[in-house]
């Protein structure tokens, strides 16, 4: 048995799926069919954090994109509020603490795709695994 810090990209999106829809509207690489699964939730880790013996701090971009201004800008918020209200659980991976230094804001995307993003600090707890 050995110990691990959680995937912070798969534990987000499967926390985050239900918003967005369920089921395959939420990943960390955004689908080549975007425009029919929209809304989508993308999730990458960013370079950078640290981690000491029990804890990982990562910092995540979190992408929005849906049809229009009135559908991402609502959800980009209802991700934040979601993530930032209380610790979350995924299985073993326990997300004690997640911040959001600057709210959700429009980032540039093709046409007919709006996108609202921010970045999160994210600490995760190590579990162990069999």
């Amino acid at each position: 048995m050995g110990v691990r810090f959680p995937d912070v990209q798969k534990t987000l999106a499967a926390l985050l799926e239900p918003l967005a829809g369920g089921p395959g509207h939420a990943g960390s690489e955004t689908p080549e069919d975007l425009q029919n699964v929209l809304p989508f939730i993308r999730i990458i880790r960013r370079p950078g954090g640290v981690s000491d013996n029990v804890n990982d701090y990562a910092f995540v971009d979190v992408d929005v994109f849906a049809a229009r201004y009135d559908l991402a800008e609502p959800l980009a918020e209802d991700v934040r509020q979601f993530l930032t209200g209380r610790p979350h659980a995924v299985g073993p991976a326990v997300l004690d603490r997640i911040t959001c230094p600057g709210g959700p804001a429009e980032r540039p995307w093709g046409p007919g795709v709006r996108r609202f993003g921010a970045t999160y600090r994210v600490v995760s707890r190590r579990y162990a695994t069999s």
